[in-house]
């Protein structure tokens, strides 16, 4: 059985080690919460096993003890830029061990370590069973969730490292702006842009694979909410970046 409360103290514990007034890592200390309690959320509207919530949650506080590392080594977030954060993770939990201090039994570990890795990818690679599938949809789902509060709640300018007055100014890519309107995730070195990177965060309702996900977004209205934190100032640019906004709502709504 997993002891909840040694896991949070664990987490609690790692993530000490790193500077909370850092914008990013307490950014990320609170991502981490909150994607546990959207699994719990997410858990509970599909009426699964306590034993399954209790583990996808773990996954949950897991999923991004990778990033810590990730941005005292590199200096960022951006993966294609840097190091796979899951694979680190992957790595830190179990080839140094640190799982052992969240759970006692290692009856989880295969379980833990597919959703971890996979979480991140642009493709859940094939031949996992339905079980293990189970969990890495999970935190795929609840991952890009939280993300929409994190678009809302952070300011933009440290989420994207660049100053308003800049973003605004700048153009989205057409290879950007066709895959979103083909409904596709945005591949993270097809963005040439800052506004191309905002817009492939919107992008992540194309990718869940639960719809009671996209009814949360559909419901909490996050695209427009989204949307309406940037505004574009060159004509064209305002124009396309509309027509994504409309797109993704008609989307979210049929």
């Amino acid at each position: 059985m997993i002891d909840f409360n040694k896991a949070r103290i664990a987490f609690k514990n790692y993530v000490a080690h790193y500077d909370p007034s850092q914008d990013l890592i307490r950014l990320k200390i609170v991502h981490t919460y909150a994607v546990m309690d959207l699994t719990k959320r997410l858990c509970d509207a599909l009426h699964v096993t306590e034993k399954q919530t209790s583990l996808a949650m773990l996954i949950g506080l897991l999923h991004d003890i990778g990033r810590f590392e990730q941005y005292v080594r590199y200096g960022t977030f951006v993966d294609y830029e840097s190091i796979d954060h899951a694979k680190l993770g992957c790595d830190i939990l179990f080839q140094e061990g640190l799982i052992r201090q969240f759970v006692q039994e290692d009856d989880y570990d295969q379980i833990i370590y597919d959703a971890i890795y996979e979480h991140n990818k642009f493709k859940v690679k094939e031949g996992y069973d339905e079980e293990t599938l189970f969990y890495i949809n999970m935190i795929r789902d609840t991952d890009k969730l939280d993300n929409f509060r994190v678009k809302e709640t952070e300011k933009v300018e440290t989420l994207l490292r660049c100053e308003m007055k800049d973003l605004v100014l700048e153009d989205i890519t057409p290879k950007v702006y066709d895959d979103f309107m083909a409904h596709k995730l945005i591949y993270g070195p097809d963005r040439q842009s800052h506004l191309d990177m905002w817009i492939s965060l919107a992008a992540f309702i194309y990718d869940f694979n639960f719809p009671e996900s996209r009814d949360y977004i559909r419901k909490q209205d996050y695209i427009n909410r989204s949307f309406d934190r940037i505004h574009p100032q060159r004509e064209e640019v305002k124009k396309r970046y509309e027509t994504l906004r409309q797109e993704a709502n008609r989307f979210l709504a049929s």
